[in-house]
Parts: structure tokens; C-alpha cells; sequence
């Protein structure tokens, strides 16, 4: 007996990220709450009384409170796919904030090349943080780091805050990155 055919995947081409702006906030909202829904099974929150999550990386941003934030809608074949959250980096350079792409896209390649896209917009150096539990993650990273600056990249532990499970990091710097367009 043979299983049931998969329904096929959305399309996912192409892939184009548009700065969130003053209309897109409901958007960026709700995908901030299937955002925080999905690494709820990581950080083992529940809803709040209302059935929903906190989301401060969205509230930060809608805030307006780092006025080095940038964020874009992630689409794909014009459809709504998911959102990137830049801010600035404490040690100085850029961090991915937030980073989200709905589960009928992932393993696409949309969000490597929504990563890819948001990134080259800031050359510079880069921090991104992750957590090695959640699956494929560590992975995704890693291959967004090495297209972006072949094995000039490093990763590294953080120590594991009380309040929550402990962040990885990949860094590199895209300044001096042997990528297409960077003759330096």
C-alpha cells in the first residue's frame, strides 16, 4: 500500500524582502505571534490569558525604540512568507533580531535567500544568535555564513542566561568577504 501524495508546496519564487512600513504592522504582528507560537516549544512559554505571546523583538521594532532597527516582509512569489528584524549589535556591527519563515516555505530555500538578501544590504559585522536545540538551525546558519564569507566565519557559545536556554553565535565580518560584487 502505497501513503497518500504530499499536496504540493506553495511556489516559493521569487523571494523579496519589502521594509516594513507604517501599514504592515498588523502583518508584521501576526507574524510575530506565529513566530513566538513556533519557539514556544523551545522556550516552553504559554499563551498569555488572551492567546497570545509576547513578542518583544516586534514590539521593540514597532516601537521604534533602536533606531538602528530595519525590518522587511519576507515574500515569495508575491505571497506574504515571513518577516527580518535587524538592529544593531551591543559590540558594535549588526544582529538578526528576529527572524521568521512559515512552515509551508521552510526547507524552500526561502529563507536562506532572505537571510542572504538581508544581510548584503549592511555590509559590515555580523553577530547572529541562535539556539543549537532547535532543529536545522545551526545548520541554516551556518550555510547562510559560508555563502556570504566562505569559512571566515566563527561560532561560538554564550553563557546561559537565567531566564531562558543559552544562544549560540556565528560572526563574521561581510566587509572582507570573497563574495560576488566585493573586489576588495
Amino acid at each position: 500500500m502505497t501513503s497518500p501524495a504530499a499536496p504540493p508546496r506553495p511556489p516559493s519564487r521569487p523571494v523579496e524582502l519589502h521594509p516594513v512600513g507604517r501599514a504592515d504592522r498588523a502583518v508584521l504582528t501576526n507574524l510575530g505571534q506565529l513566530f513566538r507560537h513556533d519557539l514556544s516549544e523551545f522556550y516552553q512559554h504559554v499563551p498569555n490569558h488572551d492567546g497570545t505571546f509576547n513578542d518583544r523583538a516586534v514590539d521593540l521594532f514597532l516601537a521604534g525604540a533602536d533606531p538602528e532597527s530595519r525590518g522587511w516582509l519576507i515574500t515569495a512569489a508575491s505571497r506574504t512568507a515571513g518577516f527580518v528584524l535587524t538592529s544593531g549589535d551591543p559590540g558594535g556591527g549588526r544582529t538578526i533580531s528576529a527572524f521568521f519563515v512559515v512552515r509551508g516555505l521552510r526547507r524552500t530555500g526561502v529563507g536562506r535567500i532572505a537571510a542572504l538578501q538581508a544581510i548584503r544590504m549592511v555590509p559590515g559585522r555580523w553577530r547572529i544568535g541562535f539556539q543549537r536545540y532547535n532543529p536545522g538551525v545551526e545548520q541554516f546558519w551556518s550555510t547562510v555564513a559560508t555563502e556570504l564569507v566562505g569559512d571566515l566565519w566563527e561560532i561560538h557559545d554564550a553563557p546561559a542566561p537565567a531566564t531562558r536556554p543559552p544562544d549560540t553565535f556565528i560572526t563574521f565580518d561581510l566587509v572582507r568577504a570573497p563574495w560576488p560584487g566585493n573586489r576588495s
